[in-house]
C-alpha cells in the first residue's frame, strides 16, 4: 500500500470514529466564584464564567472533565507560588457555583461535581436529574496502548463562536511518560483538555488533562521553557486509569 492510500485510509477511520462518538464530546459551562488574597488579606473577589469540553464516560450523564478547566485556583496558585508584591504571597481560591452540560443537540443539563481527583487533574461531574434517555457515552473499558509516534485521533468540540462543532485532529505520540505512572504526550503542540484520544483501530487511549508538578520559584526565563519550566505538561492519561476514577464516581451516588 502506498503512502498516500495509507494515509487516506487512516483518515477515513478517524472520521467514521468522530461521527460514532461525536456526541460524546460536550461543552460545560461553570460560573466560578474566584477569590485573590494576598499576604492574607482579600483584594478580589468576582465571579467568571468559564466554558470548557468534557467527555460523557456514561450513559447516565456522568462526564470526565479536567479539574482546572472548572476550579483553577489552585494551579493558579502554585503558578504564582513565590511571586507577589513586596514579597507578599499571593493565593488565588476558587469554587463553582453552578454547572451546566451542554448537549451535542443543544440541551442543557444542570449538573453537580461527583468526584475530584486533585492528584490526576481530573473531575467528574452529573447531571442533577438524570436525562430522558440514555447519552453517547464512550466506553473506557475498550482501551488500548499506543507506541511511540503511534497516531491517534484526538476529538474537540467549538464553543458558541465556532457553532458547537465538533472537531477532530490526527496526532502522533511524542513521548510515553512512565514514571510515577503513565502518561501519554502528544507531539507538537499541546491539543484541547477533557476530550478523549483514540487509536485508528477505534480503541479509546485516554482523556487528555494537564500534569503539574510543584517547582521552585518559577524565573523570569522559565516560559522560555514552554508549559515544562511552569511545571505543567499537557497529557493523555490512560483509561484504564480514568475508568477506576469514574468508578469511584459512580459508587458515591
Amino acid at each position: 500500500m502506498s503512502t498516500s492510500a495509507g494515509a487516506q485510509e487512516s483518515r477515513a477511520a478517524a472520521r467514521d470514529l468522530v461521527k460514532k462518538w461525536q456526541d460524546a464530546i460536550v461543552n460545560v459551562r461553570v460560573v466560578v466564584k474566584m477569590r485573590m488574597s494576598m499576604g492574607g488579606r482579600e483584594v478580589q473577589s468576582n465571579d467568571d464564567t468559564i466554558e470548557t469540553v468534557g467527555t460523557v464516560v456514561d450513559p447516565g450523564g456522568l462526564t470526565v472533565v479536567s479539574l482546572s478547566s472548572i476550579n483553577p485556583g489552585a494551579m493558579m496558585t502554585k503558578l504564582m507560588s513565590g511571586s507577589g508584591s513586596g514579597g507578599q504571597a499571593v493565593d488565588i481560591a476558587s469554587e463553582p457555583t453552578d454547572l451546566k452540560i451542554r448537549l451535542a443537540d443543544g440541551r442543557e443539563l444542570q449538573s453537580t461535581i461527583a468526584l475530584r481527583d486533585e492528584d490526576l487533574n481530573l473531575a467528574f461531574i452529573r447531571p442533577i436529574n438524570p436525562p430522558a434517555k440514555p447519552l453517547v457515552a464512550v466506553n473506557l473499558s475498550d482501551a488500548g496502548q499506543p507506541a511511540l509516534l503511534d497516531q491517534v485521533v484526538v476529538f474537540g468540540r467549538f464553543g458558541r463562536v465556532g457553532g458547537w462543532a465538533p472537531s477532530a485532529a490526527l496526532r502522533d505520540i511524542g513521548g510515553i511518560v512512565l514514571k510515577p505512572r503513565t502518561f501519554y504526550v502528544l507531539a507538537g503542540e499541546s491539543a484541547g483538555i477533557g476530550t478523549p484520544a483514540f487509536l485508528p483501530n477505534g480503541k479509546i487511549v485516554g482523556i487528555l488533562t494537564v500534569r503539574q508538578v510543584a517547582t521552585d520559584r518559577p524565573s523570569a526565563f522559565a516560559t522560555m521553557s514552554g508549559a515544562e519550566g511552569l511545571g505543567l505538561l499537557p497529557v493523555i492519561l490512560p483509561a484504564d486509569d480514568v475508568l477506576d476514577i469514574a468508578k469511584q464516581a459512580t459508587e458515591k451516588r
